[in-house]
């Protein structure tokens, strides 16, 4: 008897641990202007910027930009290759991010999903 109640137990135990069942997380979600894209030891990634006017993205430079995004939302994402060569400096985009991130100025997050903005 004792050993059929133990034997439950650890059944329940087990199967409530093993379940499939996928949690609804909710990745924050960005938009911003891509202003600059870089590859480092084969490692991809952009930084955005939330508000940008057109004469500071054709001036500036990686130092200018990070200075701009201290006032305002800007991260760098790292991403695969494939959605690093479908976006371009000067673009506007949405990006859904991992929750994870490297507080770093501006911050380094990883994109999940980037999709284009139409003007």
């Amino acid at each position: 008897m004792k050993k059929t109640i133990l034997f439950i137990i650890i059944s329940m135990i087990i199967f409530t641990g093993c379940s499939n069942k996928e949690e609804n997380t909710n990745y924050p979600i960005y938009e911003g202007t891509v202003v600059y894209k870089e590859v480092k030891n084969d490692t991809y990634r952009f930084l955005m910027l939330q508000n940008i006017s057109k004469e500071d993205l054709e001036n500036g430079n990686p130092e200018k930009f990070a200075e701009l995004g201290q006032d305002q939302e800007a991260a760098y994402y790292y991403l695969d290759k494939e959605n690093y060569d479908s976006i371009e400096v000067g673009q506007k985009v949405r990006v859904t991010a991992d929750i994870n991130q490297n507080d770093s100025n501006p911050p380094l997050r990883s994109a999940l999903r980037i999709e284009n903005i139409k003007e």
